[in-house]
């Protein structure tokens, strides 16, 4: 076998590999948490706070999951939806404390990477944004939405700023 075809061979097998990674199904998120790691059911708190941040009723979405916090105080994703709770309440050092409280229970939870850096922006400080996107890249080798949104939030906010 030439140095060419053991490339396109290694090359096939890991595009294999990855196609049954990713169609296996084994590793089921819940919607719109942007958690790392599964989640077969999702407590009924989370739901409704997930609907009511679509009607943009932020303020209530914080009260219900503070209200629940103790409950699901290992939970990442009551604290990434706190944290953006918070932001879109512009309580950022409340929001600060939630997104790095997800991140304490999940590293790599996508969705609070996202948001965190979000916030870095907000405050100004593009460099700490930048870090969250480094991260959501190692995470999101194949690309991930986190990771999209982030990259275009940061082109964003450096064409406002330079």
């Amino acid at each position: 076998m030439t140095q060419k075809n053991r490339f396109i061979f290694r090359l096939a097998v890991l595009f294999s590999g990855a196609f049954l990674l990713i169609s296996s199904g084994h590793s089921v998120m819940a919607a719109g948490s942007g958690s790392s790691s599964p989640s077969p059911t999702k407590p009924a708190v989370i739901s409704n706070a997930e609907a009511a941040i679509k009607k943009g009723q932020f303020a209530d979405a914080y009260q219900m999951l503070a209200e629940q916090e103790a409950k699901y105080s290992k939970n990442a994703d009551l604290y990434n939806l706190m944290g953006y709770s918070a932001r879109k309440l512009e309580r950022y050092e409340d929001s600060m404390v939630h997104y790095q409280r997800a991140l304490e229970i999940d590293p790599k939870h996508k969705g609070a990477l996202e948001y965190l850096g979000e916030l870095y922006l907000t405050l100004n400080q593009p460099d700490d944004a930048k870090a969250m996107l480094a991260k959501l890249k190692k995470i999101c080798f194949l690309g991930c939405e986190e990771k999209t949104e982030l990259t275009e939030a940061i082109s964003a906010w450096e064409a406002a700023n330079n």
